[in-house]
């Protein structure tokens, strides 16, 4: 044994020893509070596996993978658990079996269809179920489409003549723009038209003037990505707040005196 495998090895027996004794005050505490009940057992098991979920900081070892295949397991369950009483339950079978709306039976057949997939004489009939599937997908994505996209496309055309003449609207309404924002529709409109510049592909961009408006929507998309990049981080601070804040109050009830 080299001395980095030495020193790895050091490494991990002193984060399984922090574990144990983490363990054993973690159990000392809740014994001392209110016995051990089956909140106590959640809440330890619970910071069991949020340890053992942040051992692959680390590296990879069978810890994380013994939890990464128990929480799995448990969301192939809840998934199939969500599936029956959201959507076969309340969306098929009390339709037709409790409130007598047989016409739901049609279903049946048509699900029935799609396990020809596994024949390779009649696999064909599988694609029926599929076809069928697919125009209602396509109906109701371009409904979603129309109810998202378009209201956003009618409120991109905005007025630049500001009907108050001052920095700040003292009675905001539809109907009153102040200068601030006009300003405001302003810059909306630059980002709007230079970003969309930038994508038009269609035709090569010869002017010089394009071409710097065009630059000038991929630097207004960098500000963009930029503050969805800083919004992601900051959501996974939270949740590491919220994870040591279990860990350290919930499970460790650190600062609470054991009580």
């Amino acid at each position: 044994m080299n001395n980095r495998d030495r020193s790895a090895w050091g490494i991990l027996g002193a984060i399984a020893v922090i574990l144990l004794l983490a363990v054993v005050l973690n159990l000392r505490a809740h014994a001392f509070a209110q016995g051990f009940t089956p909140k106590v057992l959640g809440v330890w098991l619970g910071g069991l596996a949020t340890l053992a979920l942040y051992s692959i900081l680390y590296k990879e070892n069978p810890v994380y993978r013994l939890a990464e295949h128990i929480y799995l397991g448990l969301a192939a369950r809840y998934v199939v658990v969500v599936a029956w009483t959201d959507v076969l339950s309340t969306q098929w079978y009390d339709p037709i079996f409790k409130e007598g709306k047989w016409l739901w039976l049609w279903v049946v057949p048509l699900a029935a269809m799609a396990y020809f997939v596994f024949s390779r004489k009649h696999g064909w009939i599988s694609r029926i179920p599929l076809v069928i599937l697919g125009g209602f997908a396509a109906g109701q994505v371009f409904q979603a489409f129309a109810k998202q996209y378009f209201p956003q496309i009618r409120d991109s055309f905005r007025s630049l003549r500001p009907t108050v003449m001052s920095l700040q609207n003292p009675h905001p309404s539809p109907e009153t723009l102040s200068i601030s924002g006009a300003i405001n529709n302003a810059v909306f409109l630059i980002t709007l038209l230079s970003v969309v510049t930038y994508f038009l592909f269609a035709f090569e961009q010869k002017s010089k003037a394009v071409r710097n408006f065009a630059l000038t929507g991929r630097w207004l998309i960098m500000i963009g990505f930029g503050a969805i990049f800083g919004s992601t981080i900051m959501t996974r601070f939270a949740l590491l707040v919220d994870r040591m804040y279990f860990l350290l109050i919930e499970w460790m009830r650190a600062g609470t005196g054991g009580a």
